[in-house]
């Protein structure tokens, strides 16, 4: 029994290091999984050109990610809690609640250009014509809008809202009215019909918070 507790106790530290040195690993590819996907798009985003990008070798990447599929899957939840992480610390930033709501569509907005949002984009296009990568991209985007849901209603219930569900369904429809925008304006930045788009969706939220009768700022 002694001699076995010898040989085994100095196995515990190293299997540790071995599961430290895995998740570092893990975070570096899915890190550039995201980078690659933003700046390249996802037809350019190959296991080869993540690994090239995080400096690892094959065999670590196969081991973590066996699959195409399981690095795209694994770089979508990423970056849709980086976009939730972002808004959530934009909201932090405001101490008023009425405030916080009715800059909600600004908030929203400056989220939906960061690079997460992007690669989000960029897979979400893909998931059309690809049924697996869908299937594993459903269940992640439910986890995400329950969350969405949750703050919104409790940003809305502090601000007094009148309708909570409304401010709920209300902010799924600025979300994906302004990543449309984002699309719309990845080509050609400059198109004023876009902007001026932009301009009344932000005019329409604050017609919907006087709806909802949060105090004007």
């Amino acid at each position: 029994m002694d001699t076995q507790t010898k040989t085994l106790e100095p196995a515990q530290p190293e299997r540790r290091r071995r599961t430290r040195r895995g998740e570092e690993t893990r975070r570096a590819l899915i890190t550039a999984a995201v980078d690659c996907l933003s700046r390249t798009g996802y037809a350019a985003t190959s296991v080869e050109t993540v690994m090239a990008a995080a400096g690892v070798s094959r065999g670590s990447v196969l081991n973590l990610f066996p699959t195409r599929l399981a690095l795209m899957s694994a770089a979508a939840d990423a970056a849709m809690r980086a976009m939730v992480a972002d808004t959530q610390a934009r909201y932090e930033s405001i101490s008023d609640a009425a405030v916080k709501y009715r800059a909600m569509c600004d908030l929203f907005w400056d989220t939906q250009n960061i690079p997460e949002s992007a690669a989000i984009t960029e897979i979400l296009l893909a998931a059309r014509w690809d049924d697996a990568l869908a299937a594993e991209l459903r269940p992640i985007a439910q986890r995400i809008e329950i969350e969405i849901d949750r703050d919104i209603a409790a940003i809305a219930a502090d601000a007094g809202a009148k309708d909570v569900t409304a401010c709920i369904v209300h902010a799924r429809i600025l979300i994906l009215s302004l990543r449309g925008i984002t699309i719309e304006l990845m080509y050609d930045p400059a198109r004023d019909i876009i902007h001026r788009a932009l301009d009344r969706i932000r005019a329409e939220h604050q017609a919907h918070c006087d709806e909802m009768g949060i105090p004007a700022c």
